[in-house]
């Protein structure tokens, strides 16, 4: 039996990582109430960028060594950030405005925009089974969103910002694999926090002037927290950090990382599960069976070359 535990870690990290991810974005559902998704945007990168300032801080001189001999790379360090800096706009604005396992369903098509970036700019041969993922995932997209339904949750505005999340979660993903060559992965994440903090400030900054309704998921005038706001802001920071620690060991402790990363789309099933319990419409089957083809799709992109 514990052999069996033993060699299944990395799965069993892996499940708990998905559970923390699915709260924390029931806690972003709620904050919904009284903020806006970019002032808790902001909260969720600081409160992380605390916690890896004090890791950062307990190896200084190993991390500053690695920074001196790669700062030719601080660009893509910059644009990482960005890139992933609106992913977590959209993919926030996303959770406060449709159902909760629609907005995670969205966030991870990011595997798919992966393959298409790779066949299209690097040339890479994605094989039949790529072509399939993809098609099945966007074939999924279709589903959830019902562009030929008038009276659905997810209309063309939110169907466009849900796809731009996938499309900027790649970016930011597909940057972190190239830099995992030049730093390690906390001076990679603290870099993507710092300038996660930086950003909304500036959101929130250019909202106390000029805040146009349209522009709602990118500026956004800041909005003093309740007592109960700001115990769900400490939450979602505590959960934040639990799930770095989880998925971090799940990929450590892994016998194989494409197993690990399949089962990472369990967050969806969390999602909806915890979605039903906030409130959220029972999805109807053609939803349901969108989020299984974006979730199939995207574990046929990880095995494609298996």
């Amino acid at each position: 039996m514990l052999k069996i535990i033993k060699h299944n870690l990395g799965i069993y990290f892996m499940i708990l990582a998905c559970l923390d991810f699915a709260l924390l974005g029931v806690c972003v559902k709620l904050l919904g109430e009284e903020l806006p998704s970019i002032e808790v945007a902001f909260f969720r990168n600081f409160f992380a960028t605390l916690f890896l300032i004090y890791l950062f801080f307990k190896a200084k001189k190993r991390f500053q060594q690695k920074f001196q001999q790669n700062k030719s790379q601080i660009g893509l360090l910059i644009f990482r950030g960005i890139a992933g800096v609106l992913a977590l706009y959209l993919f926030f604005y996303n959770i406060q405005h449709i159902t909760l396992v629609g907005a995670f369903a969205f966030h991870k098509s990011s595997p798919i925009f992966i393959t298409l970036i790779a066949f299209l700019i690097f040339r890479e041969n994605i094989g039949w089974r790529g072509f399939l993922g993809i098609s099945i995932a966007f074939l999924g997209v279709l589903f959830i969103s019902q562009p030929w339904m008038l009276n659905i949750e997810v209309g063309f505005r939110e169907l466009l910002l849900g796809l731009a999340c996938g499309f900027f979660s790649a970016l930011s993903l597909l940057s972190a694999r190239k830099l995992k060559a030049s730093f390690s992965t906390e001076i990679i994440a603290l870099g993507f926090m710092i300038v996660g903090s930086i950003i909304p400030l500036i959101s929130m900054f250019i909202g106390e002037f000029y805040a146009p309704k349209e522009l709602d998921f990118l500026i956004a005038k800041f909005q003093f927290p309740s007592l109960k706001a700001w115990i769900l802001v400490l939450i979602m920071g505590a959960l934040s950090a639990i799930y770095q620690i989880h998925i971090t060991k799940s990929f450590g402790v892994a016998k194989k990382a494409a197993i690990v990363a399949g089962v990472s789309y369990l967050d969806v099933v969390f999602s909806l599960i915890l979605g039903i319990f906030l409130g959220d419409a029972l999805p109807n089957f053609l939803v349901i069976l969108g989020v299984c083809g974006v979730i199939f799709g995207g574990v046929m992109v990880i095995y494609r070359h298996r």
